[in-house]
């Protein structure tokens, strides 16, 4: 497999490559951009015996990376460094990819709309999204999806195709083993939402087939921005995502958010973590957090960050306990997965997050005036859409409890 140069805001800065099973990669002497809070600009080289983190941390799993090992084996072989490159333009964050001293590749001929996404009854429609975007699609996950863009119309009315905005979308589907997840996962979004958190636009289809979250990667020029999850600022691979504790989210969050974003980081977090042991969302792992920022430029060893580190938007929210019954959390609470009883996560509030007693008084206010809004959606999803009718029952008895009484 060929090198592999990386490109950041459309400029190349480096150039990874794989020498036995050693990744090294090493910044040009001219980049203006670092690619990541844990990887600022320096002359040294990074070597990392596996891929590094943060390049693994967009690298597509489950049946997305099983479509495009059959579209491309064959012909290009299935390593990492064949993924970034064939992936290249077309990844979560800022940062692209490109054989050595080949020029990105610009690929945007698109002819969808978020309105045909969201009323298709087309059972088959995510399979020939599959084959179609998946070259298109370095986003991480094991649930079905794929990136794209989709032209929004506006109030539902009929103008020129060339007059609608082009916006990005990640589209997902479910497995059979996880039957509606896509209402599911609209559910608990909603209530996230509804509690005061930050949850970028979601549609769930007609058909409930699809989950179409708009892409908080993108800012309103239409221009990648930084994004990186907890498990590459904590410098864990994929497959440590699991091997971390909830107080260690809280210590990467005081670590890396920026000052002035950083008690509401946390009082988020806490407010996401209680949201999560209430809905049983077991698969609330390092992947499932993150942060964004405008751009490293200049950003250094030694050096702070000159643009401000906010803690993302929520994302990846589901409960789980509907198809997996003795699920358990998937970072652990002192030391345990066990789900945790009210007093600890209060002990977790105060120690780890920061919080007052007023503080989480007021989350759980905030959070119980969600729970009331989402229990409406919950019963018409379940009348329109038999199928997720017995999920719907299990995630109302979750609603149902009162976490104080644990």
């Amino acid at each position: 497999m060929a090198n592999v140069d990386v490109y950041n805001y459309q400029s190349r800065v480096g150039r990874l490559q794989k020498e036995n099973v050693v990744h090294h990669y090493s910044y040009d002497l001219n980049a203006k951009h670092a690619l990541s809070l844990t990887m600022p600009i320096r002359l040294e080289t990074y070597s990392y015996e596996a891929l590094h983190p943060f390049f693994q941390m967009n690298m597509p799993e489950g049946g997305l990376r099983l479509a495009i090992e059959k579209a491309t084996a064959k012909h290009y072989g299935s390593n990492d460094l064949t993924v970034l490159a064939l992936l290249g333009n077309n990844q979560i964050g800022s940062v692209r990819y490109a054989l050595e001293d080949k020029a990105l590749v610009d690929e945007n001929e698109f002819d969808l709309s978020l309105e045909h996404l969201i009323k298709s009854d087309d059972v088959d429609l995510f399979s020939e999204l599959l084959s179609r975007f998946a070259l298109r699609s370095g986003v991480a996950g094991v649930q079905p999806k794929v990136l794209l863009d989709a032209k929004q119309i506006n109030n539902n009315e009929v103008e020129p195709k060339a007059t609608y905005p082009l916006d990005s979308y990640i589209v997902k589907s479910w497995g059979k083993e996880y039957p509606e997840l896509a209402c599911n996962e609209f559910v608990c979004l909603t209530m996230a939402k509804e509690s005061g958190l930050t949850v970028s636009p979601f549609y769930l289809s007609e058909n409930s087939r699809l989950l179409i979250t708009k892409r908080f990667d993108i800012n309103k020029t239409g221009k990648p921005i930084g994004f990186e999850d907890f498990c590459v600022l904590q410098g864990r691979s994929t497959k440590q995502k699991y091997d971390a504790s909830l107080e260690s989210c809280a210590n990467t969050i005081r670590q890396f958010i920026s000052p002035e974003y950083r008690k509401t980081a946390l009082y988020d977090f806490f407010k996401l973590t209680v949201i999560n042991v209430i809905l049983r969302n077991g698969d609330a792992h390092l992947k499932n957090y993150g942060v964004l920022y405008d751009n490293l430029a200049g950003y250094k060893l030694g050096e702070l960050p000159k643009a401000a580190v906010v803690f993302s938007p929520v994302f990846d929210i589901v409960s789980t306990t509907p198809y997996i019954k003795n699920d358990s959390m998937a970072l652990s609470l002192t030391g345990s997965k066990r789900w945790p009883k009210w007093k600890v996560l209060v002990k977790f509030g105060k120690q780890h997050c920061l919080l007052s007693n007023k503080e989480i008084t007021q989350v759980m206010e905030e959070i119980d005036r969600a729970k009331l809004s989402v229990l409406p959606i919950i019963k018409a999803l379940s009348i329109k859409h038999q199928d997720f009718s017995y999920i719907a029952d299990e995630m109302l008895d979750l609603l149902d409890v009162n976490i104080k009484d644990t």
